[in-house]
This record gives structure tokens, sequence and C-alpha cells, in this order.
């Protein structure tokens, strides 16, 4: 007979026990025989079967069946059915009893199939059942004949397995447990593990219900990785024979471990214990990991980096290299425990806010960041442990240096308007765009070819967000454009001559928050959703904001033409910028302290579209030696001239703004359909317009344009407004 746990046991021999045939003089069959009869349907005294499990070997084939019987009294029985050859006669017959002892586990076929899957152990056929879709990567199996019979199965099935026992949550179940985990440790498993049942689990609660609970997979794996290790007894008896020393390696390539050593997931887990684990509202799931120097850096741990670092820690520790497979597990469970047990938080990237103050990431190899309180001069966090992180292309800001004479007037070497009031615009744009804050209004650079366009939009982002990709193409498509935003605080995009419909509505939700959904990859029915607010900076040659409400969240700055008596080369800008920027960024840092201490005293006699941006930039201008009164004015009035330029841009609103001027009454109400066969009437729209790109097709397109050009035109004394009646019906007036 073959000496592997798995062999296929041969028809009509029972597995050597000790015992030839059982005191009647019946033999079990194992397995059973395409010749057998077929198995009893009823059992004489309980009636028909309610459920029934079959018990395979390792090549699938029949061992015998379990069965459940519903009373009438509303319990359950259950009966092992069995084959047996009778010793007199050779007949085979099926019996109401169970095999002769060391009986076969449940899930031979499952065990065999995976030789290198981890195990869960569970009292009773049932919820073995469930742990194939509670954890997929786990085995689940169980022993024959209830929670009393743990002694008379062969637990030898289990050698070399790593096991996790998830006891029933009563006194019998744990009884189970606990004689299981020694028996399964005296056949040789590699590593026993009990789990304890929830506190407010109900009486006999097992893997079964936790299924009928629809238990997430995360919180499974999270009970999973919490069970608690045992300790193999000195003196195991039966103790299983100890494998040949051996004169290969204990570990090769591949990672796997040698005799005696603990599965690599124990060993990964060990390293992992001074790792804060923590996620966010997204369930992104990211470890807080102590370094050498002092500091704790924060990583994402599905992250390639995250792995490089365990192989490395694994490295040093043990002298072996985990496998890739090792890595996953242990991440996997990992991500179940930071998510079951870690604390949530919101991931900042490059800014943050907590407790009133404001942090800005230096991005430098230390984590050093600088702490913002109101009305006091920032200091440097040389050790923190807040929710920073670093995606991809992060680059490092210089050491701010506080208290600079200069103070603002050292960034104006560095910006090419035309206007004071142009470069107190850009002041204000950047103080609003340090922030943490709950909407960023765009910043618009235009120019003719030759104003130093992209030059200033890399120095702006070198201010407080520098990145390996300083300024970047157009996306292509809105998703494009959240997934840019996933990794850089500031979003730069470079020499555009047209902002798209989808994309001016994608750079709205990125000003004021929002998020983008789309089907996962490789599901039917999951959703990746990518939210997304952050500050932008568009340059081009035109007009840029066409759009009333792009308009109303930009502020648009106008640069001059370098005189060539004035160019320098790119090396003398970068050389300039290198000295001054510590100096810069300190002075801003002062100023957004400022704005911190008096921002709730501010009261705007108006408030515009993002008025929050406002509110804190009047709080800060004094940081800066600036008005900030006559600051508000000035984006006041940008705001204006955006929107009367977004209004000119539009086609539909000046041919309703021309149209009311003739109606009699000032009041028309009709159908979008009527609508637009009254705006593309030779009296109030030319045929040239009519023929334009902009002019809508169709009322539906009609009615999208009139809601854009609403507020614009009401601030020309037009009342424009969607009504239901049966019908959408526009009602417009002069107010």
């Amino acid at each position: 007979m073959s000496s592997s746990p798995f062999a296929p046991l041969l028809p009509g021999v029972p597995k050597a026990s000790g015992k030839s045939a059982s005191a009647d003089g019946l033999l079990p069959v194992m397995p059973v025989p395409k010749d057998a009869p077929r198995p009893f349907e009823r059992h004489p005294k309980h009636g028909s079967i309610a459920a029934k499990w079959t018990y395979r070997d390792a090549a699938g084939e029949v061992l015998g069946y379990a069965c459940r019987f519903d009373r009438a009294d509303g319990g359950k029985t259950y009966q092992p059915l069995t084959l047996f050859r009778e010793d007199a006669t050779g007949a085979l017959k099926w019996k109401w009893k169970a095999w002769l002892d060391p009986r076969p586990l449940y899930g031979l076929d499952r065990l065999a199939a995976r030789p290198t899957a981890p195990v869960v152990l569970c009292e009773g056929e049932k919820a073995a059942d469930a742990i194939g879709e509670l954890v997929p990567e786990y085995v689940g199996v169980t022993s024959p004949n209830g929670s009393k019979s743990a002694g008379k199965a062969d637990w030898t099935a289990l050698r070399g397995r790593n096991v996790v026992i998830w006891p029933d949550a009563d006194t019998p179940g744990r009884e189970y447990a606990d004689a299981a985990a020694r028996l399964i440790l005296a056949s040789g498993a590699a590593s026993v593990a009990l789990i304890e049942p929830p506190a407010n689990a109900p009486e006999g609660w097992d893997a079964a219900d936790a299924l009928a609970e629809a238990w997430p997979q995360v919180r499974v794996l999270g009970l999973v990785a919490g069970a608690r290790p045992l300790v193999r007894p000195e003196a195991a008896s039966p103790s299983p024979k100890a494998p040949a020393a051996s004169s290969e390696p204990a570990t090769g390539e591949s990672g796997k471990r040698g005799p005696g050593r603990p599965p690599w997931h124990d060993t990964l887990l060990a390293l992992t214990a001074d790792f804060e684990l923590w996620h966010t509202p997204k369930k992104m799931t990211f470890a807080s990991v102590p370094m050498p120097e002092g500091h704790r850096e924060n990583w994402r741990l599905s992250s390639e980096a995250f792995s490089r670092h365990l192989s490395l820690k694994a490295f040093e520790d043990t002298g072996r290299i985990p496998s890739k497979a090792a890595i996953e597990e242990t991440v996997r469970i990992l991500e179940a425990k930071a998510i079951a047990y870690g604390p949530c938080r919101k991931e900042w990237l490059r800014v943050g806010q907590q407790g009133g103050n404001l942090y800005l990431d230096l991005g430098c190899d230390r984590w050093h960041a600088v702490e913002i309180a109101p009305g006091k001069t920032p200091r440097i966090l040389e050790s923190h442990n807040l929710p920073f992180v670093r995606p991809e292309g992060m680059l490092a800001l210089p050491v701010p240096e506080f208290g600079s004479e200069r103070g603002v007037e050292e960034l104006r070497q560095f910006v090419n308007v035309s206007t004071e009031t142009d470069f107190h615009l850009i002041v204000a744009w950047v103080l609003g765009a340090m922030r943490y804050a709950s909407e960023y209004p765009l910043l618009i650079l235009n120019g003719e070819q030759g104003t130093g366009k992209s030059t200033l939009s890399r120095i702006l982002r070198s201010i407080f967000d520098p990145h390996a990709a300083e300024i970047l193409a157009p996306p292509k498509e809105d998703l494009e454009l959240f997934v840019l935003a996933q990794h850089t605080h500031l979003v730069v995009f470079d020499n555009l001559s047209k902002i798209e419909g989808w994309m001016s509505d994608g750079l709205c939700i990125l000003a004021t928050g929002g998020a983008k959904a789309s089907r996962a990859m490789y599901t039917n029915d999951g959703l990746s959703i990518l939210e997304a607010k952050r500050p932008v900076i568009l340059n081009g040659i035109p007009s840029l904001a066409d759009r009333p409400d792009l308009a109303q969240r930009s502020i648009t700055v106008r640069l001059r033409p370098v005189p060539e008596e004035e160019r320098i080369t790119s090396e003398e800008i970068q050389r300039r910028w290198e000295d001054a920027a510590p100096r810069i960024l300190g002075t801003f840092l002062e100023a957004l302290s400022t704005g911190l201490k008096t921002v709730e005293d501010v009261k705007l006699d108006k408030l515009p579209r993002m008025a929050g941006f406002a509110r804190f930039v009047v709080a800060a201008a004094p940081g800066l030696g600036l008005d900030g009164a006559a600051l508000c004015d000035a984006y006041l009035a940008n705001q204006n001239e955006l929107a009367d330029v977004a209004f000119d841009n539009s086609p539909v609103a000046v041919a309703v703004l021309a149209m009311m001027e003739s109606v009699p009454g000032g009041e028309w109400i009709g159908t979008a359909t009527q609508l637009l066969d009254a705006l593309s009437h030779a009296d109030v729209t030319t045929e040239r317009t009519r023929n334009s790109f902009g002019w809508p097709k169709t009322p539906q397109l009609l009615g999208t344009q009139m809601v854009r050009a609403a507020p614009a035109l009401r601030k020309r004394g037009i009342d424009a407004r969607q009504r239901k009646s049966g019908n959408i019906v526009w009602e417009i007036r002069k107010a």
C-alpha cells in the first residue's frame, strides 16, 4: 500500500487500522466499486434524506456519505452511509454505520488537487463546503461523525500542511478543536492555528453561518489571519517520523521553505509586527512602516515598493528570499487585517489638514513635512504619523526659509504678466492651491507664442508640488483626466488649442470635487471609482474658458511678449529659481499661517463663485503685504471678464438676448423645439451662425446649452427657466 495519504484505497480493502472487520463480520469497501448497489434514499426510522455530503478519496472516487435527516420536532439527526462486504458471503451491502477507524476526512479530493494550499478545518461538512465560497484560496475539510469523533479520524492527510481550525461557537466545538489540534500536530502538520469566533456570535455559530450572513471575503480573511498559532508539544504521541536530513539547500530560487521551518507567511507576518496597518474610506490599504532612520513611510500594501521592502526584510532576517506566492499571500492577509482592524484614514497627497492646521509633504527621503498652524511660524516635522502617500513621480521640495525680507516680490522676476493685477491674481491662485481645500479655481495662462507660458507653468508647479512629469499634453478622454489626478496634487496641461465639452465638464469636477466611475477590469459587476479634487493649470494661445460653467471656476491671466533684450536661457532661469525657491516657499507658508488665523473673521459683501477661495485669499493677503480687499476685487473683475467672454462665445446666449429685444411684453414661453425655431429665425441669427459648429442642431442640444447659458443671461437681465407641464417648457422673461 502506498505511504501517501492521498493514495486511493483499493476496492474492498479497508485502510490498515488494526481491525480486519467489524464485530458483525462486515468489511468496509473503499472506494465504492462501479458495480455496487445503489445507496439508500431513505432511512427506516428517520425517513427521507434532507441533505447528503459525499466523501471522496484523492482520486475523486466515492468512499461513502454523511446524511442529514430533519426531525418532526425541528431538530436534526446525522447518519453515515457506508458500503460493506459481508465476510461470510462476499455480498456488497450499504449500512447506516460508520467506517472502521481511522476514518477518512471529508475533502481528501480537494487536498490532493491543491497540495500547497492552506487548510481550514471545520466541524461539519456544511461548514467545510462554506470555506470554498468564503475564502477560495483555502481548502475546507472536516472529520466524520461529529464533535466527539476527532480521535477516530485519519489526520495524516494534513501532514506538512498549514491548518487553521474554525470551531463552532460552543463548548463541544471548542473541545473538538482542542482535540483535533493535538492530533493534527502529532500527525506532522506544518502549523496549526485556532480561530476565536466573534464575541457576539450566537451559540453554535460556524463558517456556514458566516456564509449565510454574507460575510465579505476581507472580513473572513481578517478572522482567519487573526487565528492564534498553537505550539507543538515537545513529546507528542504518536509523533510522525522526522524527515530525513537533506544535503540540499533549505531554500532555492523558488523560496520554498526547508524541513522544520515555519511557513513563509508566518515569518513575513512576524516581520511586519511593528507596521501600523490602516485603510481609506475607499478600502485602499496601507502600512505605516518604521524606517531605520527613525521616521515612518506610508506604502500601499499592493504596491511593488511594499513587496520589495518585505522581501528585503525577509532576506536580512533569514538570509532567504521568499517566493512571489508567499509575498502575495502575506499581502492579502495584511490587507484583510488593515480593513478589519486598522483605522480608517483619508490619505493625503502633498497637502493635508488636521486639527485646524495645514500640512505640506516636503517629498524628501526622510518624509519630512511642514506644519502650518494659525498665526505661528511654520515648523518642519522630522517625525510624524500623518497619512501622506507618495505616488510615483513626486519630487522633493527645498527646505523652506522663513522670514525673508524680499517676500513675494522675489517671485515677480519669474512671472511674465502684463499688469500688476495679473501678478496678484497668480499669487492669490498659489495661496489657494497650496491649501487642503473644498474648491480650487483653475489657472489659465493665455499668451501668444514666445510669452513663456510653459516656463511659468513649470515655475508655479515647482513652488509647492514638483513632479517628474512637470507639464502634460491634454488627455484624450475623461477617464485619463481622473487617472492623472490620482498621481499628483497639481495637474498641469500644456499648449491647449481648445477645450472639448467633455474635458470642460471634467475640469469643473476637479475644481470642486467629484468622481469618475467605470467598470472594474476583468469583472462584470465590479465598479472602479476615481475621486479627485485638484488645482489645475492650463496654458494656450486662445481663450480656453469659453463655456460659462468653466469660466466661473477659472482665473485667466495674459502673459506679455518677452522682448529680445530681456530673454535669458533656460539654464539661467533654473539657476535663479533654485536660489529663490526656498525663500518663496517659506513666504507662502507664512502667508498660509496668517490666513488660517483670520479666515473665520473675513466677511465678504458679495460672495462670488469659489467663495471659500476668495475668503481665504482675503485673510492670507496681509501675510504677503497685499491688500486683501483689493485682491478680492481683482478676482471678481476677472470672473466678470471671463463671464463676458463666455457669453460672447455662446451663440445660443447671444441669440436669446437678441430675440428678447423684440419679444412683446418681454416674455416668451414655448417648447425647446419652438425655441430652436425662434432662435433660428433670420432676424435673430445669421446663416453663418446657424451653420457653425457651436449651434445646436436638435432641441435636446439646445436645452443643454440653455441650461449652461442661464447664469450668464441672468447677469444681462434675462431669466430663462425650464418648467415641466406635460411637456418641458422654457419660460424666458426680461427681469
